[in-house]
């Protein structure tokens, strides 16, 4: 494969191939070209299988994240198992959230005739697109569990007001 082509690309190029052979109607297996939409459709999943493990053999992952929102604030929480606070890097630049964190991990075993000792990395890389701006100043965060919470309070805050019909 030349080049690196983002995972989430792949993605939306297949499930796009996939609703145009739908509307097409070249599911159907009368159809001439389904041999090779089928083929397309094998390669795009070889593609996919490929980039999703080159991401883990770059040893970095992409944590999950939610993000939902209320009148007064964004709140991103994301999963970071295994990762110290210390190792975690957050910064809001714009509009995008950017959360960068390592897990490094040393394990020794020593028995008698056998010593090992095994050091794994980790590197977790998230940037999130915010939908409202954000006073950074007063953004706060925190680790607990393995899970990590972002608390972006709200520039304009929007107050809801119930109109009632005369």
């Amino acid at each position: 494969m030349t080049g690196w082509i983002p995972a989430d690309e792949l993605r939306k190029l297949q499930k796009r191939m996939n609703r145009l052979i739908e509307e097409l109607g070249l599911d159907d297996m009368e159809s001439r070209y389904i041999e090779e939409m089928e083929r397309m459709q094998k390669r795009m999943s070889d593609l996919m299988e490929d980039v999703e493990n080159k991401e883990e053999e770059w040893g970095v992952i992409k944590p999950l994240a939610d993000v939902h929102e209320t009148d007064e604030e964004l709140v991103v929480t994301m999963d970071m198992p295994g990762v110290d606070k210390k190792d975690i890097d957050i910064t809001v630049l714009d509009d995008e959230l950017h959360v960068v964190a390592e897990r490094k991990s040393e394990a020794e075993v020593a028995e008698k005739n056998y010593h090992r000792r095994e050091r794994t990395y980790k590197k977790f890389e998230r940037k999130i697109l915010l939908p409202v701006d954000v006073k950074m100043d007063e953004a706060r965060a925190r680790l607990a569990e393995g899970v990590l919470e972002v608390t972006l309070p709200k520039v304009v805050i929007v107050s809801r007001k119930r109109i009632s019909i005369e």
